[in-house]
């Protein structure tokens, strides 16, 4: 009898210590979030915009593309560049991946790897290719593209050598 008490504490002794370590776990998983409601807005604006921009440029919409750029000399060339591209490509599809976001102020650089296929209507295969980049926005409440840096994805056409087949073949 004396032998059953004492198994019967152990195990009520066990249960309690397991229950205890899942409570004290659930405790520390339930801190309060330090995160800035204000900062969270605007990381989902920016992944907002950044969508955006690859939205307009794989639906081949300029004027919604070029919207999103801030009117300055050093993007006239990234502007003439998707020009070509769509004059050249009949289907783009591009798909962009956020990797880091570091704001300062009102500038924001967004680093992002990409990879893309580009085809023309002769092609029977796609032309892919990958590469990393830096999108640069400025602004507070709207935000648009200062600058991109980088191997970005705009101006395929022109990277391509002109007599060179799709790739793989």
């Amino acid at each position: 009898m004396l032998v059953r008490m004492l198994k019967r504490r152990r195990r009520v002794a066990v249960w309690a210590g397991i229950v205890g370590l899942v409570g004290l776990a659930g405790l520390a998983c339930s801190k309060p979030s330090n995160i800035n409601p204000a900062d969270a807005a605007r990381v989902r604006k920016i992944d907002a915009t950044v969508e955006k921009i690859r939205q307009a440029y794989t639906n081949k919409d300029f004027a919604a593309f070029r919207e999103m750029l801030m009117p300055l000399e050093r993007l006239r060339q990234v502007e003439a560049a998707v020009e070509r591209d769509f004059a050249v490509y009949d289907r783009i599809s591009l798909d962009m991946t956020i990797d880091r976001v570091m704001i300062d102020g009102p500038d924001i650089a967004v680093y992002f790897h990409w990879q893309g296929q580009w085809q023309r209507k002769a092609d029977e295969q796609p032309f892919r290719e990958r590469g990393h980049a830096i999108l640069r926005l400025a602004g507070e409440q709207t935000l648009a593209v200062s600058a991109v840096d980088g191997d970005a994805p705009f101006g395929i056409a022109g990277r391509r050598v002109q007599g060179e087949g799709p790739r793989g073949q």
